[in-house]
């Protein structure tokens, strides 16, 4: 079998994927004066003893003392006479998230960072590793584990912000060592490359620890006979691709630790797939028009936001996740529909979708999401609404979203939104879904 490629001749980068330990909690320790290491803390969607909610973050203490998880209900969150609970502040997050990258920026140029996510960014620090250690002693590897060092420590110095830092040869390679073995080591820093691959990569236990790899795709793999990165990187490339396509080509790459992204380098803007909004509700949701209320209100907050962003939908989906406790399950169905970005059409559409499955059950998770996106002004009409009543109901969609955008989401709402069970005018205030500013159906 041909590899397709050589080690040899693959670019070899100079990489630092970092990540803010437990972010949220460790914030909330720094601010206190905590050690985030040593103090048991936990960050609360909910955090007022009501047993509401979820566990959004632990600090890295509260997990192996209490042995939750980041998914933990609030309610089953074990008592300690030190476990400190707070409600998630989003705002201060993100500050706190601008300010840990600043200080990036003093060791790389803006094309070399990338913004992973809220708590983790990607260093390229190939063109600036030399400056900071100049010294022809050191060795390559040395000099990565050095920067790494020098970082964290101005970063804990600066914010109290504990760093776990994965290097590598390409981004890749520096994701899975910070997943898989940074997190577990004494200076929360490690290092993989392409020589280190057979007992690095190869040996990862579990192909769902593996970047990209999730449950059913894992399923996919066994049915194949893969049940291992190893095996995954011994697959002939030619089979993956017939079974999955180019994405089968991707994994057996990826599985062999081939990642020749440049960070510098420009890559074409993706338009997103799909746009969406889930939330847990506050409490269980047990009469359906209190339910269909927080389902109208979604499907405008979506249908906002795909007119934002210049397209119509194709596809609505639904979800329905019920209270724990409950013996009849959830639902999860999509329908193809006209493409659209009416409010008035899709809240209609999720409606329909909601009432066909719905069997009374007791809720706590919403979901709604749009699909198979057009991007296009174009408008098709309907054999069952003059022009007249669809243009008039298109200039209502853009007045209310210009009457939003200039004085916050509260400046028009409609009747339902004052009844019992209605989420829109609180989750106005919410950053991300959470406690943490005004404004925050503007970033759904």
């Amino acid at each position: 079998m041909q590899r397709g490629f050589d080690y040899a001749t693959e670019p070899v980068r100079d990489i630092l994927f970092i990540d803010v330990k437990s972010f949220y909690a460790t914030v909330e320790c720094a601010l206190r004066g905590l050690d985030p290491l040593t103090t048991l803390l936990v960050v609360m969607s909910t955090a007022d003893n009501t047993g509401n909610g979820l566990i959004l973050a632990s600090s890295p203490m509260a997990k192996k003392t209490l042995g939750i998880t980041n998914v933990t209900r609030a309610d089953n969150l074990p008592a300690h006479p030190d476990l400190i609970k707070v409600s998630p502040r989003m705002n201060l997050y993100i500050q706190e998230n601008v300010k840990f990258n600043a200080i990036f920026r003093n060791y790389v140029a803006d094309e070399d960072l990338l913004i992973y996510s809220i708590d983790e960014s990607i260093l390229d620090v190939t063109a600036s590793l030399n400056l900071f250690f100049p010294d022809s002693t050191l060795s390559r590897s040395q000099k990565r584990h050095l920067l790494a060092r020098r970082i964290q420590e101005e970063v804990l110095e600066k914010l109290g912000l504990v760093l776990t830092v994965g290097i590598g040869d390409n981004p890749l390679l520096a994701k899975l060592a910070l997943d898989n073995a940074a997190k577990h080591n004494d200076n929360y820093q490690a290092q993989w490359t392409y020589q280190t691959i057979p007992e690095t990569i190869w040996k990862i236990p579990n192909m769902q620890d593996f970047w990209g790899i999730g449950r059913r795709m894992t399923q996919n793999f066994y049915q194949m006979g893969i049940d291992s990165i190893y095996q995954l990187a011994h697959t002939d490339p030619e089979l993956l691709r017939q079974r999955f396509g180019v994405m089968g080509q991707q994994y057996y790459y990826h599985a062999n630790g081939i990642d020749r992204t440049i960070l510098s380098e420009k890559s074409p803007v993706v338009q997103e797939k799909s746009y969406g909004n889930s939330q847990v509700l506050p409490k269980n949701y047990v009469k359906q028009q209190e339910i269909e209320i927080v389902v109208k209100e979604m499907a405008e907050q979506v249908a906002t936001r795909i007119r934002r962003h210049g397209c119509l939908t194709q596809c609505i989906s639904l979800f329905i996740g019920v209270a724990q406790g409950e013996t009849r399950g959830g639902f999860s169905h999509q329908m193809k529909i006209p493409a659209t970005d009416s409010t008035k059409k899709l809240t209609a559409y999720c409606l329909q979708l909601f009432r066909k499955y719905y069997r009374g059950q007791v809720v706590r998770h919403v979901g709604i999401s749009y699909s198979q996106l057009l991007f296009t002004n174009s408008r098709q009409l309907s054999l069952f609404e003059t022009p007249e009543k669809a243009a008039a109901d298109q200039r209502l969609d853009q007045i209310i979203d210009k009457i939003r955008s200039k004085y916050g989401f509260t400046a028009i709402v409609h009747a339902t939104s004052k009844l019992d069970g209605a989420r829109s005018i609180a989750r106005s205030h919410l950053v991300g879904g959470h406690a943490g500013g005004a404004g925050g159906l503007d970033g759904l």
